[in-house]
């Protein structure tokens, strides 16, 4: 998946579609993208797939403290967004 820092016309940047998509795909199709990843059923486990998959899709590195502590997708994603690429 090809991820740029463009913003959305809803706002939502595509980092933040990014991590709402793997958090569907790693927490469940259940997921509220308002609550926080704990608040959706995370956990540490979940945490660390969530920031291998960042690192392998985007080249970014993500400590799994902060996807414990994410209150939505899309803030997760703005993280994301904001930190260096290893590509």
């Amino acid at each position: 998946m090809s991820v740029s820092d463009e913003v959305l016309a809803d706002g939502v940047s595509p980092f933040g579609e990014f991590m709402k998509s793997l958090w569907i795909e790693i927490l469940g199709a259940e997921i509220d993208p308002a609550r926080s990843f704990l608040d959706n059923g995370g956990d540490s486990f979940r945490a660390v797939q969530i920031v291998n998959r960042v690192f392998e899709e985007t080249g970014r590195e993500l400590d799994y403290l902060d996807v414990l502590e994410a209150r939505s997708p899309d803030a997760l994603g703005r993280l994301v967004a904001a930190s260096p690429s290893e590509r």
